[in-house]
């Protein structure tokens, strides 16, 4: 498995970063240029169950991932799946008078043998799409800072 971890300190509260995922749909296009739309499926957010259809550009690529959300810690972390992708999660840690916003994604299987196998591939087959998956993690961790640090 293919794990990609981005984090940033922003001056706010779990409690508004979690809100403005609330709004996600609202709030998706500002949240990055290359994002298109986003659409709640089925539930609400953050609910577990909810299944949210996302359209972005990825690696000058348009592509459409559905995600569902697998747990919910309120105002701390999210979990969900990305259909044929992975997992991911967006964590708040609290740390002194700032809070480190966590965005985690980790792509393909994490069995052994056949996961090794699978990132060994995947990472000589498509090494620049994952670092321009973690560039695009990055300025999404930006910014959410400049968007939430400016409210």
């Amino acid at each position: 498995m293919i794990s990609l971890t981005d984090s940033i300190d922003i001056r706010t509260t779990p409690e508004k970063i979690f809100a403005w995922f609330s709004r996600l749909p609202e709030e998706y296009m500002s949240w990055h240029p290359d994002h298109v739309s986003c659409l709640v499926v089925h539930g609400s957010l953050p609910e577990v169950g909810s299944v949210i259809e996302c359209r972005e550009y990825l690696h000058g690529k348009l592509h459409s991932l559905r995600l569902r959300i697998t747990k919910v810690i309120p105002d701390k972390r999210i979990d969900f799946e990305v259909k044929g992708m992975g997992r991911g999660a967006f964590e708040a840690r609290v740390a002194g008078d700032t809070v480190r916003f966590v965005a985690e994604l980790d792509i393909g299987p994490g069995t052994p043998v056949i996961g090794d196998l699978f990132d060994l591939i995947f990472s000589l087959l498509f090494g620049k799409r994952i670092e321009a998956m973690r560039k695009h993690m990055a300025e999404e961790g930006r910014n959410l800072k400049a968007i939430l640090e400016s409210a």
